[in-house]
C-alpha cells in the first residue's frame, strides 16, 4: 500500500460530535483561564465569546487539517453565525458560542433562524459555563425547534479547584 493511502487510512474519522467534544476536553484541561481576568472576583475578560470563538476557530482548523474548513462570523440573513464547520464531504456544520452564566439559556432562537437560513436541520450551541459551582444546573443535550435539532455541548470553564473540592468518604 502506497505510503500516503495508509496515512488516510489511519487518520480518525471526524465527525462534528467527536470535534466539539475534544474542543471541551482540551478547553477544560488547558485553557480555563484564558476566559478570566479573574476568576477569584468572578470577572471575566472583554468578550469572551468571541475569544472561544478564535479558540474554536485555531482548534478545529488543526483537527480538520486539509480534510475540512473553518468559517467564523459568517452572514446568516441579518446576524452571523459564530462559525461554520464543513467537512471534506461538504457537509455544512452550523455552531453558535455563548457565554452560560445562569438564568435562561441563551442562544436557541438565534441559532434556529441561523439553521433555517443555512437549510440544516441540526445546529450546535456550544456553551462556556461560567456559572459557579452551586448555580449549575443540567442542561439539556438536545433541544428541538421548528427548524430542526439543536445539540448542546457544555464547556466548564469555571470549575471548582481540585483544592477546594469535598473529599468522598
Amino acid at each position: 500500500m502506497e505510503a500516503s493511502a495508509k496515512h488516510f487510512l489511519d487518520v480518525p474519522r471526524v465527525t462534528i460530535r467527536r470535534l466539539l467534544e475534544d474542543f471541551r476536553d482540551t478547553v477544560e484541561a488547558e485553557a480555563v483561564g484564558s476566559f478570566w481576568e479573574s476568576r477569584a472576583k468572578g470577572k471575566l475578560k472583554k468578550r469572551p465569546e468571541q475569544l472561544g470563538q478564535e479558540i474554536l476557530a485555531v482548534f478545529a482548523s488543526a483537527k480538520l487539517s486539509n480534510r475540512g474548513a473553518v468559517i467564523r462570523e459568517a452572514v446568516s440573513g441579518t446576524g452571523y453565525v459564530d462559525v461554520l464547520l464543513t467537512f471534506s464531504s461538504g457537509l455544512l456544520h452550523v455552531v453558535e458560542l455563548k457565554m452560560l452564566k445562569g438564568g435562561a439559556l441563551p442562544g436557541p432562537a438565534q441559532l434556529s433562524t441561523y439553521m433555517k437560513h443555512k437549510h440544516r436541520n441540526e445546529g450546535w450551541l456550544v456553551f462556556f459555563d461560567v456559572r459557579k459551582g452551586n448555580l449549575k444546573k443540567p442542561i439539556p443535550q438536545i433541544i428541538k425547534r421548528r427548524s430542526g435539532i439543536i445539540r448542546t455541548i457544555l464547556i466548564d470553564v469555571n470549575p471548582i479547584a481540585p483544592s477546594k473540592r469535598k473529599e468522598a468518604a
